[in-house]
Formats: structure tokens, sequence, C-alpha cells
């Protein structure tokens, strides 16, 4: 019995001890954003069909004009970037933000856009590389850099899930390839 008297002041002693302790605190997962922005689709329609999508999975709102954030095109592998096209507007974290070919007559693609351009670089073909640049940087390219290869003509390009992160070099095995004029995953893309 005394042996109960004495670990029982001890266990209150301990118990106590740890209230103010956070060891007893849930341990919260760290969210993983990306580095930056990224393309997640392109359509390369019939006539003016034309469409890219960003998205925002920094973990914050980024204002795309303040941020320094333009879309150019290298045209038929000639090397010099051109038509440069300065985004405006704001993409909020885990959206995305689409730029159309303001000349198509789809209007699930008109519906779908934050922007509209016609000309360059939003009359595109397959064979134009397609840049995303910060601040005059190239972050993330669509197409082969320098050369005239018909990668994503009269196609939709969507990322895979598994990409989270932008690339300035062209990888195809990052992309799913479906039919021409196909909207149907404009204006939204998730992370797997």
């Amino acid at each position: 019995m005394r042996q109960t008297f004495i670990l029982f002041p001890i266990l209150i002693l301990l118990f106590s001890s740890c209230e103010g302790d956070d060891a007893m605190d849930p341990i919260l997962i760290e969210e993983e954003f990306s580095i930056d922005l990224f393309f997640s689709e392109y359509v390369e329609g019939t006539s003016f069909n034309k469409a890219l999508e960003i998205a925002n999975f920094t973990g914050e709102t980024i204002d795309l004009e303040a941020s320094g954030y333009s879309i150019r095109k290298q045209s038929n592998g000639e090397g010099n970037w051109m038509g440069e096209l300065i985004l405006t507007g704001s993409i909020l974290n885990e959206e995305v933000f689409v730029i159309g070919n303001e000349s198509s007559t789809e209007p699930d693609l008109l519906n779908s856009a934050q922007q509209l351009k016609s000309g360059a670089p939003m009359d595109f073909n397959g064979n134009d590389a397609i840049g995303l640049f910060k601040d005059d940087v190239l972050i993330d390219v669509i197409g082969v850099l320098d050369e005239v290869e018909d990668y994503g003509k009269d196609v939709t390009l969507r990322r895979v899930t598994e990409i989270t992160e932008p690339s300035a070099i062209f990888n195809s095995g990052e992309w799913e390839a479906f039919e021409v004029d196909d909207f149907s995953g404009l204006g939204s893309h998730s992370l797997q």
C-alpha cells in the first residue's frame, strides 16, 4: 500500500508537468506548394480555337501583371520569342487562368477564358513552342525549342496530374493528348 501511495504523487507530478507541453498536440503535415505557375492545358483546335491554361498551386494568390507574367511564342522553331502577351488579372491558389483566342467561335472556349487575345502569341499552331515567362525569364514551355516539330497540331494537351512544377524543357511524357477541339477540361486542373 505504501508503494501505491508514493507512486500516485509521482504520476500526478508527471502528468501535470506535461500540460503545457506541445508534445501532445497533433502533428500537422505541411502542405507542399509549387515553386511557380505552370501550363496545365493547351488547345490547338480548328481555325481560331486556341487556348492556354495556367495553374496556380503556389499557396497564394498571384497578381499576374504585377508579378511580371507573360506568354510568348517561338514561330516555326526560328529561335526568337515573339508576340508577347502580358497577362492581366489574378489567379487564386488551386485555380487556373485561361487565355483564349478572341476570334474563336466556340462558346466553351470563350466562356472559360479570363483573358482574350487575337494574333500573336494566340495564333500558334502545332509547331510553335509556347513559353510562360516571369520577369522575362522562361519558366515553362509547351513544345520543342528551336525545332520545327509538330508536337501539338490539331490536339488538346493536358498536363498529367503528377506534374506540379514548371519546366523550361518540354517533355511530351508530361502531357495527355485529346481530340481536336476538346474543351471539356478547360477551366480546371487538379493535382494527384
